[in-house]
């Protein structure tokens, strides 16, 4: 190891963490990785396996056993959501490391104002979703272990707790992940099931279980389940610290989703199977398990769930403070930090209301699978077919103040709205809604139209005279000559090896 190498390394405990407690490179002035910041692989296998080692997969799988699911049906259904989920995400995160900027920095140059802070909104209220899942989760676990009630409460004040590693932005959150959190989980998960195999017969494991209280769930609705159980959204927040590659994630993508969407999902169901436990009585199922697997030991039991608990939503609340800082960050004297405390007050709020809402984790899903997707889709589209398709090339390198940002990319607003309204009602996401026609894999449905809209749309404005206002161009780019400008090459020009910090 080098010296300036070793050097980084000693920096990650004291130089990065300080930096990184300022602004994170998620602000207009502040708001590109330079590329010899990016991280190694190893950082991202790290912060992926433990971001789909967490309890929402053990509890996809306890689902899908009340719904009916065989065990090879549930593992199907969990692995096609993984392929759904993989097609998606290698554009995605090619979208952050290209352009080392957070999905909401890349709103405000794409979508325009409007545009930029409905995403933004959007990024905030599903990410806030997930953390009042995973916090009232884990506190129905401890209740389940020690029967201690206040659930709601113990929700609320983990919520408000659980910001502390956003503090310190990406480093913060890769270093709690890659120390403490996903061995044990996934040992003790691959415990459970070698167990389960070992003592549960074979013709129970291959046996369709009684369909629970919540009902049969049709096969492609258990694959859109598994999408937005394991859907981010926002992969330019994490991928713009990687290397501009396009299949540079795959690595990563591939071993975290055979964690969480095979191996958890198998685990969650065989929780169901052993403790006998309904859909509503997973705390109970936890203490079940963790006799049946962690020797009894309670305590074990409820750190490792703490831990992990905290260490997903580490992915939770970077996105809402990325969305956050997309409004505020440029604002003179605010710090990164004020925004954490807002995020986490937001968090507070929704886990409190958070049981008041009917089957809330197929709520939550929903609107991860079909929300934010589309809007990256579209981002997508924007940056890597419309320069080939109709010559209209935006560039994303300046970022824009809100000022100078353009009002709307009307086009892709359009195709957002339209495909989200589709995705949610195919997954009857409405508030009151009962039921809707049988629509297929609704998800991907919903990313492939609003990016066949938005080029549709977009053609249409190209026409017109003022169509860099219409498509939201910011004021700089439309003060430039309409000279002709090459197509974006899917791959960058190769250029020497950036030194990164492992």
């Amino acid at each position: 190891m080098s010296a300036s190498q070793a050097t980084s390394q000693g920096a990650f405990t004291r130089e990065e963490l300080e930096k990184e407690l300022l602004h994170d490179y998620s602000t207009s002035s502040t708001g590109v990785v330079p590329r010899g910041e990016r991280r190694s692989l190893y950082h991202f296998l790290a912060l992926w396996v433990t971001l789909a080692a967490g309890f929402t997969y053990l509890f996809l799988g306890f689902q899908y056993h009340d719904a009916g699911y065989s065990l090879v049906k549930a593992v199907s259904a969990g692995a096609l959501g993984a392929l759904c989920y993989l097609c998606y995400a290698l554009p995605a995160s090619y979208l952050g490391s290209r352009t080392g900027q957070t999905h909401s920095l890349l709103t405000r140059s794409i979508f325009g104002l409007v545009g930029s802070a409905i995403v933004s909104l959007l990024l905030i209220g599903v990410a806030a979703g997930w953390t009042a899942f995973a916090f009232n989760l884990l506190a129905v676990m401890y209740d389940g272990l020690f029967t201690w009630g206040h659930v709601v409460l113990i929700g609320v004040i983990l919520a408000v707790v659980g910001i502390f590693n956003n503090l310190f932005g990406f480093t913060g959150i890769t270093a709690f992940a890659r120390y403490l959190v996903a061995p044990v989980m996934i040992v003790w998960v691959l415990y459970l099931v070698i167990k389960g195999f070992t003592d549960i017969s074979g013709d129970v494991l291959s046996a369709t279980p009684p369909v629970g209280d919540l009902g049969p769930l049709p096969f492609l609705s258990g694959i859109s389940l598994a999408i937005g159980s394991v859907m981010w959204g926002n992969e330019p927040d994490t991928w713009r610290w990687g290397r501009p590659r396009f299949f540079w994630p795959a690595l990563p993508y591939v071993v975290a989703l055979a964690v969480g969407l095979v191996l958890f999902v198998i685990g969650g169901w065989m929780m169901a199977q052993v403790s006998g436990a309904g859909p509503f009585d997973f705390g109970p199922a936890f203490k079940s398990t963790v006799k049946y697997s962690l020797f009894g030991a309670l305590w074990l039991g409820a750190v490792v769930a703490t831990v992990l608990q905290i260490a997903i939503n580490d992915g939770n609340y970077y996105e809402m403070v990325n969305g956050g800082q997309n409004v505020v960050g440029h604002v003179r004297q605010w710090k990164r930090w004020y925004t954490c405390l807002v995020m986490a007050a937001v968090a507070a709020l929704v886990t409190w209301w958070f049981p008041h809402i009917e089957n809330g984790f197929f709520k939550v899903a929903g609107w991860s699978a079909v929300a934010l997707p589309c809007a990256t889709v579209v981002m997508c589209v924007d940056q890597f077919l419309l320069p080939r398709v109709l010559g209209l090339n935006r560039s994303v390198d300046r970022i824009p103040e809100w000022r100078t940002a353009g009002a709307g990319n009307w086009p892709a607003i359009v195709a957002v709205i339209a495909s989200v309204l589709f995705g949610a009602w195919g997954l009857m996401l409405f508030p009151g809604q009962t039921s809707a026609p049988s629509l297929g894999l609704v998800p991907v449905e919903a990313w492939l139209g609003a990016g066949v809209l938005y080029l549709v749309l977009a053609a249409l404005v190209a026409r017109m005279p003022n169509a860099k206002a219409l498509l939201g161009f910011a004021l700089h780019l439309r003060r430039e000559p309409d000279a002709p400008v090459p197509a974006v090459p899917l791959e960058p020009t190769p250029e020497p090896e950036p030194e990164v910090t492992g």
